[in-house]
């Protein structure tokens, strides 16, 4: 047997603290700053080994538009 599923907003839910909310807006912040500095990482040890000045811009990018996506995707109403 299965028990019936709750519905998403139930009496018994407390609102969630701003506290609590901001540390999660931060955390992702983080994340998309750290998927920017670590493609931009890749990209730079890419440039440093093939001793040219092309990856390193592209890992940037490449991880602008990942943390933007990421941004979007955690932030957005489902």
């Amino acid at each position: 047997m299965t028990n019936a599923p709750e519905p998403d907003n139930s009496a018994d839910d407390k609102p969630t603290s701003p506290f609590i909310e901001a540390f999660r807006t931060i955390s992702h912040v983080t994340t998309a700053v750290a998927l920017m500095l670590i493609c931009g990482g890749i990209g730079y040890a890419i440039d440093h080994w093939l001793e040219i000045t092309f990856f390193a811009l592209l890992g940037f990018g490449g991880g602008a538009v990942l943390g933007i996506q990421y941004l979007i995707r955690m932030t957005s109403d489902r």
